[in-house]
């Protein structure tokens, strides 16, 4: 299934590497590079995690790392809306 990042979720992978890359750059593209796979998961399974609310977002968890994948099934196909670290307010930030 088609998967898009909104310019939201593309921004915070890329605050995400920048953070990780001040201190470890190789840190920072393996923790990108599974965030990327867990996103082509979900890609091939779209009901891998199940909606979180009414809302219709799913919550999938970038294991062993801190951080979660926020996406919906609409008829375009998934959208990826935010990437946050699991420490976030989910309801404050979910945008």
């Amino acid at each position: 299934m088609r998967v898009r990042y909104t310019d939201t979720a593309f921004s915070e992978l890329k605050e995400i590497q920048a953070h990780i890359a001040k201190d470890n750059i190789i840190a920072a593209k393996i923790v990108i590079g599974r965030i990327e796979r867990i996103v082509e998961r979900i890609g091939e399974f779209p009901e891998i995690a199940t909606p979180i609310d009414a809302s219709g977002i799913r919550v999938f968890p970038v294991p062993p790392f801190p951080y979660l994948i926020f996406y919906a099934l609409e008829e375009e196909g998934i959208i990826i809306r935010n990437i946050r670290h699991a420490s976030r307010d989910r309801n404050r930030f979910l945008t």
